[in-house]
C-alpha cells in the first residue's frame, strides 16, 4: 500500500515526507533521551517503578533505544524481579556489545542480586568501553565497591585494613 502512495507522490512531496519523517525521528530520540535521564534521577533515589514508567513511554516512541532497554533491565532487579532482569540486561548486551551502559546495567542488575564476581567483571568492560566518558566512568567507579586497601603494604583481608576500610566507608558515605 505504501509504495503505491510513494509511486503516485510527486518528487517535492516525496522529499517533504522524508524530512517530516526524520523530523520525527530526531524529536523521538530527543524525547527517550530526556526520559533516560529523568529516570536515572529516580534510580538514584531508589524509586524504579516511577522510573521505569519514563523508560517504558520512552520505548512507545523509539522501541529500539538501547539505553532505555538497559535501565528498564537495572529497575526491574530494583522491583526484586531478577531473572526478567538479567535476561533483558544479557539481551542488550548481545545487541550491542561495544556498548558501556549496556555492561554498566548487566554489572549492576549482578550487583543488586548478590552476583559480585559478574558485576564486577561486567562493571570492568563498562570501565573500559567507557573511555572519553566522564560521566560513565564516574558511575562505574560509584557502583565498584572495591578500594585499594588503606595500608597499601599489608594484605587486602588483614584485619587493619578491613577496620580501617570500614572506617572510610562510613567516613565518605557521611560526605
Amino acid at each position: 500500500m505504501s509504495e503505491t502512495k510513494n509511486s503516485l507522490l510527486t518528487p517535492s512531496q516525496k522529499i517533504h515526507e522524508e524530512i517530516t519523517y526524520s523530523t520525527t525521528r530526531e524529536v523521538d530520540a530527543e524525547f527517550a533521551t530526556e526520559m533516560v535521564r529523568r529516570a536515572k534521577r529516580l534510580i538514584e533515589e531508589d524509586r524504579h517503578k516511577d522510573a521505569e514508567l519514563y523508560l517504558r513511554q520512552a520505548l512507545e516512541r523509539v522501541p529500539d533505544h538501547k539505553e532505555c532497554q538497559a535501565y528498564i533491565a537495572v529497575c526491574l532487579a530494583g522491583k526484586r524481579k531478577f531473572v526478567s532482569a538479567e535476561k533483558l540486561a544479557k539481551n542488550v548486551v548481545r545487541n550491542n556489545p561495544f556498548d558501556a551502559i549496556a555492561y554498566y546495567a548487566l554489572g549492576r542488575v549482578n550487583l543488586i542480586g548478590s552476583r559480585r564476581g559478574s558485576a564486577f567483571r561486567n562493571l570492568e568492560k563498562a570501565h573500559n568501553l567507557a573511555s572519553g566518558d566522564a560521566e560513565m566512568e564516574g558511575a562505574v567507579k560509584e557502583l565498584d565497591p572495591r578500594r585499594p586497601p588503606v595500608i597499601r603494604w599489608l594484605p587486602r583481608n588483614h584485619f587493619l585494613n578491613i577496620t580501617f576500610g570500614k572506617w572510610r566507608a562510613a567516613m565518605n558515605r557521611g560526605k
